[in-house]
């Protein structure tokens, strides 16, 4: 695989086929969903010199042409009937969809088949030894067979609650603790994510859905277990805990939920060596990401407005390409790869 563009010329080569600019050289990239997340993305893509789409899977749209459902215009390259022929002679596949593991599997033994690394927004894969240590294992060994390299990434986990803070460390001589805070007002935000916070929803009804496993944010545990590999830390659990924002909000129902306040707490010894915080409401006051490192020299870092869930999203993903290209085969954390663009 190459991530070059650059012809002999010295200048990127393009060719035009059937609707799709082509580009000589570069990274070929299949695009696996095509949900609000997916189209955005295929949108970046086409927006790269770097990267041409090489093919799109979505059971929804099969025999579409992936343009038009992304509404950018046709494009020629039309949603594949299946997994395998959506991936043959691409270079990555992003795998936009999905939340667990288990699902991951099949598609990671396609992509295996055909040679294809994969990047993906699954958030329980960011750090997959966490809570399901045993499918881990069978992926990193199929991703080892296959010759390449599995990697989940996104904005959190991915990159504000995880690598942001790891990276602000490597300044520190000692690191203490670490408290990172991300509060993101959900009424900005489209539709989905309103109804995952539980926004309009009554106390009783918000509780229930806790329960059920259908609120909340996945993927905060994983991102405090990375931090903590990342600075060595050993904990004797991870905390978790979810409540309901109650407090007044324009738009919400006197006495209704307007979103929640999640938080993992890395604990040893009783002690708090990370802790997460995150709030996701409709008119949340003073959206923001912030970290703060206790230790040698102490760092506080403030993200004034927050970074942009969605867009971030598709810039980690797009980003994360050439540095999976480059890593060695297996299953790989966001630790694990080079800062590359």
């Amino acid at each position: 695989m190459t991530a070059g563009n650059v012809g002999s010329s010295g200048t990127p080569g393009t060719t035009r086929g059937t609707g799709a600019v082509h580009v000589r050289g570069a990274v070929r990239v299949a695009i696996v969903g095509l949900g609000a997340i997916g189209r955005e993305v295929l949108k970046a893509v086409l927006a790269r010199p770097t990267l041409e789409l090489s093919g799109v899977a979505d059971p929804a749209f099969v025999g579409q042409d992936a343009g038009e459902v992304a509404e950018v215009g046709r494009l020629g390259v039309k949603v594949a009937p299946t997994l395998s022929a959506a991936l043959a002679g691409a270079d990555v596949a992003l795998v936009l969809t999905l939340s667990g593991v288990a699902e991951l599997l099949p598609i990671v033994e396609a992509a295996g088949a055909a040679g294809v690394d994969v990047v993906s927004t699954c958030e329980d894969l960011a750090y997959a030894d966490l809570a399901t240590p045993e499918l881990a294992q069978q992926l990193d060994a199929r991703a080892r067979a296959a010759g390449i390299t599995v990697v989940g990434t996104g904005v959190n986990p991915g990159l504000v609650m995880d690598r942001l803070p790891l990276t602000l460390a490597a300044a520190c001589v000692r690191v203490d603790r670490v408290a990172v805070t991300r509060v993101v007002d959900a009424a900005k935000r489209r539709g989905p994510l309103r109804a995952k916070v539980g926004a309009g929803m009554t106390v009783e009804e918000f509780e229930a859905g806790v329960a059920a496993k259908k609120l909340g944010h996945r993927g905060l545990a994983e991102s405090c277990a990375l931090v903590g590999l990342g600075l060595g830390f050993s904990f004797d659990e991870i905390r978790s805990t979810i409540g309901p924002v109650t407090d007044p909000r324009p738009g919400i129902e006197a006495g209704r939920v307007a979103g929640l306040r999640q938080s993992a707490i890395g604990l040893s010894g009783g002690r708090e060596l990370v802790r997460l915080d995150l709030e996701m409401s409709v008119g949340a006051p003073e959206p923001h990401d912030r970290v703060v490192i206790e230790g040698d020299p102490p760092l506080d870092l403030l993200i004034r407005g927050g970074t942009h869930g969605d867009r971030a999203t598709v810039g980690t993903v797009l980003n994360a390409i050439p540095a999976v290209i480059a890593a060695a085969p297996g299953l790989a954390t966001v630790l694990d790869l080079t800062l590359r663009r």
